[in-house]
């Protein structure tokens, strides 16, 4: 997906969906880290 939208390939359209897509992987990705986070705070091992 980076190499076709760094050669230019695509539309516009196709471009808001990859960065739609990334956030929703970002927001994921933030949810797993303070999910973690939370998990070892109370994890006494």
């Amino acid at each position: 997906i980076a190499r076709q939208v760094n050669a230019g390939g695509g539309s516009g359209h196709d471009r808001v969906q990859v960065v739609a897509a990334l956030m929703a992987i970002d927001a994921g990705l933030e949810r797993l880290r303070h999910a973690v986070l939370e998990k070892g705070a109370d994890d006494d091992r």
